[in-house]
């Protein structure tokens, strides 16, 4: 009996008490074992509304990441725009015979630099789309800010607006946090500065 109600003190509610005496003891432990089960069902219950309650905060962060890569979609189409027509220019020059030999091989090689560009950009936009479960674990914030910056920089640039970074050599801020909460939050505050920021102004990150 002593034992169960220790256990009970330390949150286990297993191995009910099994006493075949009819007697007061008889009474208390049938007592306790009823008490446990309804405490392990309202402790079931409590962690499958936890369970939801956290799926649904996941489901909210993924729709204000996307809401917020709608906004960036435009900046990167602008973005996306220049190299575009660089390809289709030098592709038409080499499948047009306009240009050959050494020419034409130079020109291969810008296609292929844009298209690289291309890919690297809109890579780093599904990056940041994806759907990710909330983790904690060692990043560097410092590497963060710059992902970060990289993603925006065709929404800055397109609103006329500069960056400047003041941050410590990468790798010197490590710190345990979730990486996708921390770059939500980030790229919501730089968001919101370049759409406040008139053109032909900066906006200064700084990591201290």
């Amino acid at each position: 009996m002593a034992l169960k109600v220790k256990r009970i003190g330390q949150g286990d509610l297993t191995g009910p008490l099994r006493l075949k005496q009819r007697d007061e003891i008889g009474e208390v432990a049938s007592e306790l074992n009823a008490m446990c089960d309804q405490l392990a069902e309202k402790q079931r219950k409590l962690e499958a509304e936890m369970t939801a309650r956290l799926a649904v905060v996941d489901q909210l962060r993924h729709a204000d990441r996307l809401a917020t890569v709608g906004g960036l979609a435009s900046g990167i189409a602008h973005e996306i725009g220049t190299p575009l027509a660089v390809v289709a220019g030098r592709g038409k020059m080499i499948a047009s015979g306009e240009v050959t030999g050494e020419e034409a091989l130079d020109n291969a090689r810008i296609v292929v630099e844009q298209t690289q560009r291309i890919s690297k950009i809109i890579r780093q936009l599904l990056d940041f789309a994806r759907r990710r479960p909330a983790q904690k674990g060692r990043v560097d914030l410092v590497a963060i800010v710059r992902k970060t910056l990289a993603l925006l920089e065709p929404m800055a640039s397109k609103g006329g607006v500069s960056t400047r970074v003041h941050v410590p050599p990468p790798g010197s801020m490590p710190a345990d946090v979730d990486a996708g909460q921390i770059e939500q939050s980030l790229t919501n505050l730089l968001v919101n500065a370049i759409q406040a920021t008139a053109r032909g102004g900066t906006i200064d990150v700084i990591i201290d």
